[in-house]
């Protein structure tokens, strides 16, 4: 189509040099088709251009994942384990926060005091420690994946926060899993303390890292409006009891948008991801008690980046099997994994 649009551009062309009497210039139906023929190719190109554009979004996003598996293992080679948040969750530092010296972030880590709460004041009622006040609404570049369009920023009482796109592995999230006050068989938990020698099921069969996007920023609504962007908070009983397979049934009291909004805090909707819903799920993730049922996302086709713990970064399918998908979380369920990106 485009070589004949081309030959007929051309004939035109060559028309217009022609000898003929009184003639000077273009007529007003030459333009006009010339201008259509322009807009027939900047309508062909388009779509290369955006696809083009995507596919290096991701390969940075894919590139940011890399940087955060590094410094994983840089991390445990320094400590002998990988970083262990707070089993506070209200007042403790995120994993992701404590990799900060091994991203080339040591001048805001040594902002930085871990010894001193994140946050101070009522539980229900919150504020941030004055001292960390210019620290948490600053945005690093390798937490953000650029291809996600959503607000970096979260406000919370008058307080804005910077989030990120990168969540740490926090197990299978099915039956109890789900649970950050247990270990999750993840690579994080609170209090956690993994070693490389506590993933069993060998570093390149589990997950240590995976994208997803950020929370729809504002008031919360009744009506889900975004799957991808929104959570559904559920009541009922206390905490840790129900298994994640009956959360999710639960009407919801309501959606909200706080997802992936504070890089530096350890809670779960803020920093921890587990494998219960399967990559870009048309269900929207779940939370209750400050546990959250979750799963990865990404405005990437047909799939999400995540990095495995022997430092590689795998692009996993939507399509995957969910149960093999689960395995990738679970770092010692004993499972052999084979072709698990086909």
């Amino acid at each position: 189509m485009v070589e004949q649009l081309l030959l007929f551009f051309s004939r035109i062309t060559l028309d217009s040099y022609m000898p003929q009497s009184k003639r000077s210039g273009f007529t007003l139906v030459e333009l006009l088709v010339v201008i259509a023929i322009i807009g027939i190719l900047v309508g062909l190109l388009l779509p290369a251009v955006q696809a083009a554009r995507e596919a290096a979004r991701r390969m940075q996003c894919s590139n940011n994942l890399k940087q955060l598996a590094l410094a994983s293992h840089n991390y445990e080679s320094a400590y002998k384990r990988f970083p262990g948040p707070a089993e506070d969750s209200l007042y403790g530092y995120s994993y992701q926060a404590k990799l900060l010296p091994f991203v080339e972030q040591t001048n805001l880590h040594n902002l930085i005091d871990y010894r001193q709460p994140l946050l101070q004041g009522l539980p229900w009622r919150p504020s941030v420690n004055p001292l960390l006040e210019p620290i948490v609404d600053q945005p690093l570049s390798v937490f953000l994946c650029p291809s996600d369009p959503g607000d970096v920023f979260y406000t919370e009482r008058d307080q804005r926060w910077a989030g990120l796109n990168y969540m740490v592995n926090a197990g299978p999230g099915i039956g109890l899993t789900y649970c950050s006050r247990q270990d999750t068989n993840g690579i994080v938990w609170r209090g956690s303390n993994v070693r490389f020698a506590d993933i069993t099921d060998g570093t390149s069969n589990t997950m240590i890292m995976s994208e997803t996007l950020f929370g729809l920023r504002g008031n919360d609504t009744t009506e889900l409006i975004d799957y991808q962007a929104q959570t559904k908070r559920v009541s009922g009983g206390p905490p840790c009891v129900t298994s994640a397979e009956d959360l999710v049934l639960r009407a919801a009291s309501r959606y909200e948008g706080r997802r992936a909004g504070q890089w530096i805090r350890n809670i779960t909707y803020q920093t921890h991801i587990n494998g219960f819903f399967p990559p870009n799920s048309r269900d929207p993730d779940v939370t209750h008690h400050g546990e959250c049922v979750s799963g990865a996302r990404s405005k990437h086709t047909g799939g999400v980046n995540a990095a495995l713990a022997d430092g590689s970064v795998q692009f996993f399918s939507e399509n995957i099997d969910l149960a093999t998908w689960r395995q990738v979380h679970d770092r010692r369920d004993g499972e052999v994994l084979e072709g698990f990106l086909d």
